[in-house]
Formats: C-alpha cells, sequence, structure tokens
C-alpha cells in the first residue's frame, strides 16, 4: 500500500517544478539526472498522476502538478519547522510568534492579541507587522506567519478563521456637519459625497462586495481619495475631502461622527486566521479571548448589542477552536 511521499520525493519535486528543467534541477540537488528521473516516477506512480510534461522550451507542471506543488511546499515548511521548533525547544529559546494584522482591524484587538499571548507564553516573544488583509492570508498559507488578525473575505479556502467580530460600517463625517444633526445620512447624499475609501488593492475582494452592494441600493459610488488606514481616512474627512466609511468600533476624532445610511446596513467581519496545521495550541486561546472581547465592547454602557453577533458558518470555523 502506498504511504505517501517521502520528503526527498517533495524536495526532488519542487526543485524540478521551480528550475523548470530536469538537468538544472540535479545540479541544484547534487544527484544523477537519471536518479532524479527515477525518484519522480516513484512520486508519480504513488500519486496515480502525471506531474510534469517535458518539452523542448522545457519542463512544465501538469494541472495534477500545479495543484500538487503547493501541498509539497507547505509539507516541506511544516517539516523545517518542526525540525527548527524541536531543536529550539531542546536548546531552551522560545519559537517567536509570527502576527501580522490589517491597518483596519480595531487596534484594540491587537493590542489584546499581544496581551494575552504575553500572559499565556511569558518568554514567547511576538514579531508583528501591519499588512493589507489580501496579502497576509497568502503570507499565512504560506507560512510567513503563523496567524492573523484581518477582514473577510479572503481568497485563501484551505485557512482556519475564527469569527472575532462583526462590525457595522458607518458613514464618517465632520460633527458641524448639517447632515450630522439626523439620526442617518439620506442615500441621494452618499452618491456624491462618500469620497473617501480604502484602496482597491489592500482588499480586492471587500472592496468589490462593497461596491456591489451600493449599485444594488442604486448608488453609484465614486471614491476619489484612496487611504491605506483609519487614521487617514479620519484625516481627509476632517480636511472636507468628502465622506468616509469607518467600522463601529475604531475610535473616533473628537472634530468627527459616524451615522448610518438610510435602508442600508453595511456589515464587515474581523477574523483570526492560521493556517489548519498549525500546532501551536496557544491560537485557540488568543481566538477565544479576542472574540471575548468584542463581547464586552459590545456590552459597555450606553451600546446597543447587534442580534448578528453570532459565529458565521460561512468562515469555516478553526476545528481546534470548537
Amino acid at each position: 500500500m502506498y504511504e505517501g511521499p517521502e520528503f526527498r520525493h517533495l524536495r526532488y519535486f519542487v526543485a524540478i517544478a521551480e528550475e523548470c528543467n530536469f538537468g538544472r534541477a540535479a545540479e541544484r540537488l547534487h544527484v544523477a539526472q537519471p536518479s532524479l528521473s527515477a525518484q519522480i516516477k516513484q512520486l508519480e506512480d504513488g500519486l496515480g498522476a502525471k506531474l510534469f510534461i517535458r518539452g523542448p522550451a522545457g519542463t512544465t507542471l501538469t494541472p495534477a502538478g500545479h495543484a500538487f506543488l503547493s501541498h509539497a511546499k507547505q509539507m516541506l515548511l511544516l517539516r523545517d519547522r518542526a525540525v527548527q521548533n524541536t531543536s529550539l525547544v531542546h536548546s531552551g529559546v522560545q519559537v517567536p510568534l509570527r502576527f501580522g494584522y490589517s491597518p483596519f482591524v480595531n487596534h484594540e484587538f491587537v493590542r489584546e492579541t499581544f496581551k494575552g499571548y504575553r500572559e499565556l507564553v511569558p518568554e514567547g516573544r511576538i514579531e508583528p507587522s501591519s499588512e493589507c488583509s489580501g496579502p497576509l492570508a497568502t503570507m499565512v498559507a504560506e507560512g510567513r506567519f503563523d496567524a492573523a488578525l484581518l477582514s473577510m473575505p479572503i481568497a485563501e479556502q484551505g485557512l482556519f478563521a475564527q469569527l472575532v467580530c462583526t462590525e457595522e460600517l458607518l458613514v464618517c463625517l465632520r460633527a458641524d456637519d448639517p447632515l450630522a444633526q439626523g439620526k442617518s445620512i439620506p442615500r441621494s447624499e452618499i452618491q456624491n459625497r462618500l469620497k473617501v475609501f480604502f484602496d482597491r488593492r489592500h482588499h480586492p475582494l471587500l472592496y468589490d462586495e462593497l461596491m456591489r452592494k451600493f449599485a444594488k441600493a442604486g448608488i453609484n459610488l465614486q471614491p476619489s481619495d484612496f487611504v491605506s488606514a483609519p487614521s487617514e481616512l479620519q484625516f481627509l474627512v476632517k480636511e472636507k475631502a468628502g465622506f468616509g466609511l469607518l467600522r463601529g468600533k475604531v475610535p473616533l476624532d473628537a472634530e468627527l461622527t459616524r451615522r448610518r445610511i438610510e435602508g442600508l446596513a453595511l456589515r464587515i467581519k474581523t477574523a483570526f486566521v492560521c493556517h489548519p496545521a498549525q500546532q501551536r495550541p496557544v491560537l485557540p486561546l488568543l481566538a477565544y479571548r479576542l472574540a471575548k472581547v468584542c463581547t464586552d465592547m459590545e456590552d459597555m454602557p450606553g451600546r446597543k448589542r447587534p442580534s448578528e453577533r453570532v459565529v458565521d458558518p460561512e468562515l469555516g470555523q478553526l476545528q481546534m477552536f470548537g
């Protein structure tokens, strides 16, 4: 019975895929080309699939080869990390938590992640990085981050995500604007005045989803000023560049206020995301802590707790969080 590829098969396969040539891959691996070809044949026979097509211009991956490549890289990465982590534990050195977060998520959740990790792993180190949600999800999938706090939705279907909170997106405007006197902003005012928006490059899926919702509501939104962080959005709104969209839990400058759009509910999800092969037991504890922080924020005096505060089945919750 075939029990799966050995690590040498994976290493050989990845080298050929990257070099696009059996000869160059053999030189890189310091093995004879006939031996390399024999190892790949063993791998293909075991998988029951042809992985490469050889041609005059070099070697290319078959559709099955493309599908297997990401898995092969992940398995090699996990092997390297297992060896590294075991060595570091044996030497008494703690492996740092590589944690990414989107600049648009509420930084209170980021602070709570740091605080919770230091309580759970007193000798542990954190290597934080701020990045847009789209690239963050890719880096978690590739193993460059252990976990991330980001906005949904994400394109990487293989990741596990734990919903932290669902927030309402509200119109951010100057407190001295006449429209701030009402409980909501009329739709007729949104098309011409909602000008400050996050750049589509930061989160294409979310950007397109919001644009579809505006279009469905009959609002032809045409933003003109693009920002990379909530602080920039608030600055431009104060400078009278136009209205912006801001999450309901993000701290607000004193000169500004928030209002709903009349007849249009916009909500955004923040999730704690990691790779399904991630073995750190601290991660589900951090995710639980963040969800609790969100609940506590909703229960603050004067804040109405939204009825949609439930776990969203679309997120594919982390199994280990169950």
